[in-house]
């Protein structure tokens, strides 16, 4: 694409604003953990270099290439928040079981609004509350989370013209790998330790990337989990508002892009778990749930595998 095709003008000015203000939350939020300084930092800097570059010296057709080299710098932005928030709560919980403590979850977990003010921005906290483990740092781990993925979201809508780009661009940082990792955790690591909507985003970031993008779409179908975890989110879900229509979107997407896809999910057998034997297992304290292959896993609760 050459900058002299698009201008900056055809972007649409809403969700530029809305980009400002999930970038300004994250870097915030980010002060909360050494780790993510780090990539707030590394952020920081290299939007001051290049901005400072790009003043310098503008020529034409430059404003829209620098226009796309800042949203992949927030693009990076996110995928760094983003898979870390993952790990971090997925070795928390492995910790917490490890060591034999009896809370469940749920107590983990507590309302946002006990931290947060209600844009989602933390009040000043001591360092203690903000202890690994601790609420306030459990709390704001989730709110990270779901702002990086909205981040994400709204960077594919953000110019018409750039969609193709950016899409790849997520692609070749491994977004869908990503996206795989993040709808792989167990239902009570993601009850426990993120917001109402959390699969919803990730499906309408999946939506988003599949629009009229053969490569995407090809490998989606090609992989069992993200397959699976598109066609199980048509199943109605009261933590995830909106999600079945992201799922059929991002179908829709699918079936469009490759014919691969369409033959592959026509052929599909419906699978699922009886309500009743869901509350019969339960009862015994069993989770159970079906893996990429459609075979029933039974576990622990709140326990995760490597």
């Amino acid at each position: 694409m050459s900058g002299c095709d698009v201008s900056i003008k055809d972007a649409d000015t809403e969700v530029l604003r809305l980009i400002s203000a999930k970038v300004d939350s994250l870097l915030i939020l980010c002060e909360t953990d050494s780790e993510l300084r780090n990539y707030a930092l590394k952020f920081k800097l290299e939007q001051a270099v290049d901005k400072t570059a790009f003043q310098a010296k503008r020529e034409e057709g430059e404003e829209m290439l620098h226009f796309q080299r800042v949203l992949q710098r927030m693009a990076d932005l996110a995928l760094s928040i983003a898979p870390h928030i993952v790990r971090r709560t997925g070795r928390h919980l492995k910790a917490k079981y490890a060591s034999g403590n009896d809370k469940t979850c749920s107590e983990a977990s507590s309302t946002c609004a006990e931290f947060m003010d209600t844009d989602g921005i933390p009040r000043n906290s001591s360092v203690e509350e903000f202890r690994d483990g601790s609420e306030a740092w459990l709390e704001t781990g989730a709110h990270l989370s779901h702002v990086a993925v909205e981040l994400l979201c709204l960077i594919l809508v953000s110019h018409p013209r750039l969609v193709k780009a950016l899409q790849m661009y997520l692609m070749e940082r491994d977004v869908l790998s990503y996206i795989e990792d993040a709808l792989s955790i167990p239902r009570e690591h993601e009850i426990a330790f993120f917001q109402e909507g959390y699969r919803t985003e990730h499906m309408r970031l999946m939506a988003n990337l599949t629009l009229d993008n053969v490569e995407a779409c090809s490998f989606i179908v090609g992989n069992s989990a993200l397959l699976s975890a598109v066609l199980t989110s048509t199943r109605f879900d009261e933590e995830n508002p909106g999600m079945v229509e992201w799922a059929e979107f991002c179908i829709r997407n699918l079936c469009c892009c490759t014919k691969e896809a369409h033959e592959k999910i026509r052929r599909l057998m419906p699978v699922g778990i009886s309500d009743e034997s869901k509350e019969l297992l339960s009862s015994g304290r069993v989770d159970c749930h079906l893996n990429s292959e459609g075979k029933l896993v039974l576990s622990n609760p709140c326990t995760t595998t490597e």
